[in-house]
């Protein structure tokens, strides 16, 4: 992101989106199935983890991987990785002037 606005736009409006995709009762209804991957790895969760976990339980730990790798990609597009040095730079101000 070029700024703090920027991100924090992009954060707002996936909060916004959700929120609304959640109002929705026809995308409700009708969620799109899990990608295989995820599957996968939810099913190896309830191995491992809970093997009380019914099918439904893991089809839904299924969609919210699918959605946070959703999420991330809207957050960064072009998956450009950060730099060990790269940090938010630091402004403190006193009464009086800058330091």
């Amino acid at each position: 992101m070029k700024s703090r606005r920027s991100f924090l736009a992009a954060v707002a409006s996936g909060g916004a989106g959700i929120s609304l995709a959640a109002l929705d009762p026809v995308a409700a209804a009708t969620p799109k199935p899990p990608s295989s991957q995820s599957a996968a790895l939810a099913t190896a969760m309830r191995a491992r983890f809970d093997p009380a976990l019914s099918a439904a339980d893991v089809q839904a730990i299924a969609q919210a991987i699918d959605a946070n790798d959703a999420a991330a990609l809207a957050l960064n597009p072009k998956k450009k990785r950060l730099k060990n040095g790269d940090a938010p730079i630091v402004r403190f101000s006193v009464a009086g002037g800058e330091v």
